[in-house]
Order: structure tokens, then sequence, then C-alpha cells
């Protein structure tokens, strides 16, 4: 897989997990916490999560990902914290990783 595929990958999976509600925003930003993303997106996206948080009065996790869309965050986060991200609400679900033969 290469690395366009994987982008694709993790932004299908985190916008399935929003959508059916298998996790929330909040449980995103456990993992991608303000300083992962200070470090990792670019300052012109942080630039727009603080513009939209100020017009509003607030920041909250939906604010951040209402402006951080999951294809942002599987372009710029390192993979590993989308992945806790999804195996945490695998885990909340009951999935398990045994193996099947």
């Amino acid at each position: 897989m290469n690395v366009e595929q994987r982008v694709q990958w993790f932004t299908k999976m985190m916008e399935s997990g929003l959508e059916n509600e298998l996790f929330q925003a909040s449980d995103v930003l456990t993992h991608a916490t303000p300083d992962v993303l200070a470090s990792h997106l670019p300052p012109e996206l942080l630039s727009k999560v603080l513009s939209a948080s100020l017009a509003t009065g607030t920041m909250t996790p939906e604010r951040v990902l209402e402006t951080v869309t999951p294809e942002q965050l599987a372009m710029h986060l390192p993979h590993h914290i989308l992945w806790a991200c999804i195996a945490a609400a695998a885990a909340r679900a009951g999935v398990t990783n045994a193996v099947v033969s």
C-alpha cells in the first residue's frame, strides 16, 4: 500500500467511524491531542481552527473536526495516532485482535 492509498484508507475509516458513531469527535481528540495537532497540522490549518473557535467563542472537539476533516487528519497526522482511535473504538465494540483460521 503506497502513501496515497494509506491516506485514502485512513480517510475512509475516520469518516465511517464518525458517520456511524463508532467514535465521537472527543474520542478522536483523545488521541489527536492539542500537542499532536500543533506539531503536525500546517500553520494555515491551525489558523483556521483558531479562527473558527474565536468566531463562535468556543473550541470544542466537534468544532475542531468541522475544520480539520478526516482527509486532513489522514494527510497530516501520524497514522499510528489515527489507528489508536480506530483500535479503541473496535475494543469498545468488543472486537478483538484474535486471528481466526
